[in-house]
């Protein structure tokens, strides 16, 4: 390249920096209109990625390619692409292809197992990640990677240890520290997490869920619901494993329950919402009944295993307190299991009342506020991160919404830490008038 180019691309080095995306990419445009370079069509392509112009540098990345096959940063940087276009199975493939040909590019190590960690193949994301960390054992980040991989199994102590080691490695890395607060949190370790959750929101004070657990603890006022960005982030995190988990582990049938509770409710042909119907457990149910069966939940993730089952007409990702993406007014609303992220569930009961037809019934499940429990709100939010809620408070609120409470029923909910979850299970009619 002559002088006038390097001093051209000197100045794009510092445009870059600054993220001037734009002004960059004329320049090179410029260059290359007088001259092919296929490592400023790379730095073209480098930039549509950052972008997320990612069928123009997929191209970019191809006349690179077509010039110089086999270049091992092209070919990652075209890996990296498919992998933030969503097409995983084509970005494994490379980043498996670069492994064989480089077997000690310790990037494409740790992006292949982010990758499979998202597929959900945790199995040989935690292998691969655990050659990322042979490979760069100074790399705070994959170490917090790989501790991630390890939660995600169930293999909580490993866990830990990563996430230690990670805060070892540079104790200013916050999601090292941040997910080891969350961690110890659900270990119970709850001094423990503390420190650390008290130490995120030093760096980030309105980082949700640091902020939510410490009220789950106790240690700061208890807010009226659970932040959407935590119930989101949480269910995202588990939608692979959550059927199982519950299911398998946990004893878990409130689906069930709370469709034979409502059952004399129901009738053919009826329009039908599950609301907070995660990956749709017990939707299968509803549907001999149903002309129209929609579900509605904040978590994309959960409500990718619910399509994928093909069982709903429409899902909607939503928060359910937000006015409702439809104006369709149904015959039945029920939720399993959702409304105990709501402390305050005047907000919720408004919306079901505001999309119901006159007549319609609303049925639902909360977790029962225990007797020792005193609160003079009608709910209290627990160390489990979730609101528990008495009979006669949903009874309050159910008629100031203008919902006529019908019957109730004592059930448990499920296991937890091989202790039965007690709840209630309450049906409320739209009056007709």
């Amino acid at each position: 390249m002559n002088k006038n180019v390097n001093r051209e691309l000197g100045r794009v080095s510092s445009m870059l920096g600054q993220g001037r995306y734009e002004e960059a990419s004329a320049i090179i445009e410029k260059i290359l209109k007088e001259e092919n370079h296929p490592e400023l069509l790379g730095l073209l392509g480098a930039i549509r990625m950052e972008q997320g112009n990612f069928d123009e540098a997929v191209a970019l990345f191809g006349r690179v390619l077509e010039q110089m096959p086999g270049h091992v940063p092209t070919l990652y940087n075209l890996a990296r692409t498919l992998h933030l276009a969503d097409k995983r199975e084509k970005a494994k493939k490379l980043y498996e292809e670069l492994i064989e040909v480089s077997p000690s590019f310790f990037h494409a190590w740790n992006n292949l197992g982010l990758l499979l960690s998202e597929m959900g193949r945790l199995n040989e994301a935690k292998k691969v990640l655990k050659r990322a960390v042979e490979l760069k054992p100074d790399h705070a980040p994959s170490v917090n990677n790989l501790a991630v991989v390890l939660e995600g199994l169930g293999r909580f102590h490993e866990a830990r240890e990563m996430f230690e080691r990670a805060k070892r490695l540079d104790a200013s890395y916050f999601s090292a520290r941040f997910n080891l607060g969350c961690l110890l949190f659900r270990l119970g370790k709850y001094d423990e997490a503390e420190r650390e959750l008290q130490w995120v929101l030093s760096v980030k004070d309105d980082e949700p869920t640091a902020r939510f657990l410490l009220q789950s603890m106790g240690q700061l006022d208890m807010p009226e619901r659970a932040p959407t960005q935590y119930v989101r982030k949480t269910f995202d995190h588990w939608a692979l494993q959550f059927e199982q988990k519950l299911v398998d582990q946990l004893g878990y049938e409130t689906p069930e329950k709370l469709f034979d509770f409502l059952r004399k409710f129901l009738f053919e042909k009826m329009d039908i919402m599950d609301l907070g119907c995660g990956t749709g457990l017990g939707a299968d149910l509803y549907r001999p009944f149903a002309s129209f069966l929609a579900g509605m939940d904040c978590s994309e993730k959960m409500l990718e295993k619910a399509k994928a089952k093909e069982i709903y007409d429409e899902l909607y990702l939503h928060d359910i307190v937000e006015p409702w993406p439809t104006d369709r007014k149904f015959n039945l609303v029920y939720s399993s299991d959702c409304l105990c992220y709501f402390g305050n569930l005047g907000p919720v009961f408004k919306r079901v009342r505001e999309s119901m037809v006159p007549g319609a019934v609303f049925g639902f499940s909360v977790e029962s506020q225990l007797e020792n429990d005193e609160s003079e709100k009608g709910y209290i939010l627990g160390k489990s991160s979730r609101y528990r809620h008495s009979a006669e408070y949903i009874r309050r609120v159910l008629e100031k919404t203008g919902l006529k409470p019908l019957k109730q029923q004592t059930v448990t909910l499920r296991k937890e830490a091989g202790k039965p979850v007690e709840g209630l299970l309450f049906a409320a009619k739209m009056p007709k008038d």
